[in-house]
């Protein structure tokens, strides 16, 4: 009977720590999250209203956001997004999977352009506002990481938008360890213009500041918006407890804050440059 007895909590010790581990080491978006923020040294964030979760962080010397949203559109998936500043502000670009077009996620629905590179054409519906400009880049494979962002994206798909000064790229999916989120950041970092220079956007202005040099560098960091999660790129606002960036017309006094760190109810004009 005492065998019998040791053998049966042997057994039920072994699947409880089976369970344990089993659970410790399942999937988890929010845990990986967590564990990107530590290991870039981020600022980890959950906001109320929206429902999101966000990593923001230093990359190479420039700020950038990962993070997780709500369903958007007629896919119903939740969304992983990253977005880092892009160099030229005037520059305007979509890049979507022809296999899974998702009109409801962008600002325009524009014909597509040809690209000159027959393999990228039958993958990727193009559109630009400069269309030579974007021709450039993808033939100095500016762009050539979305190939394996798409992969990893599966069963969805991943997607390039860039406007305003900032490059933005979804993916309709979720990760749910540290290591995948880690792979994908290392993927979108391979996105990013080869010098500081963009004459092509400079040529086609029409203004008469047109002959003029841009600069390409960012002085300070743009904002993102901790209510809506776009860009704020004026009349801005900051918590006066965090100094989290609202956008005034989102800034609701009678919600305050909504990061769940922060219990803040005013806020304070804030200066932006970028």
């Amino acid at each position: 009977m005492t065998i019998f007895l040791v053998i049966t909590t042997l057994v039920f010790l072994a699947l409880g720590l089976a369970v344990a581990a089993g659970y410790a080491f399942r999937p988890h978006p929010v845990q990986a999250m967590k564990a990107l923020a530590q290991l870039y040294d981020g600022k980890f964030t959950q906001t109320k209203n929206p429902d999101q979760t966000a990593v923001s962080f230093d990359l190479h010397g420039q700020p950038a956001m990962l993070r997780i949203k709500p369903p958007v559109g007629y896919a119903g998936r939740p969304l992983t997004e990253f977005r880092t500043p892009w160099p030229e502000p005037q520059f305007r670009l979509q890049i979507q999977p022809r296999k899974t077009l998702r009109p409801d996620f962008f600002y325009d629905e524009s014909p597509t352009i040809e690209s000159g590179d027959d393999d990228f054409d039958a993958k990727y519906r193009l559109y630009a506002e400069h269309p030579e400009l974007a021709r450039n880049l993808i033939a100095a494979g500016v762009f050539s990481a979305l190939d394996e962002l798409n992969q990893i994206a599966k069963p969805g798909a991943a997607y390039l938008e860039i406007h305003d000064g900032f490059l933005f790229i979804t993916l309709e999916k979720t990760f749910g360890y540290v290591s995948q989120l880690e792979m994908l950041v290392a993927y979108c970092c391979e996105i990013h213009v080869p010098n500081t220079a963009i004459p092509a956007v400079a040529a086609t202005d029409d203004s008469a500041d047109a002959d003029k040099p841009r600069r390409a560098s960012i002085e300070l960091p743009r904002a993102i918006c901790n209510a809506c999660g776009d860009v704020v790129a004026d009349d801005a606002v900051a918590c006066s407890d965090c100094g989290a960036i609202y956008h005034r017309r989102c800034w609701d006094p009678k919600v305050g804050c909504v990061l769940y760190s922060c219990e803040g109810t005013k806020a304070t004009d804030a200066v932006l440059t970028g």
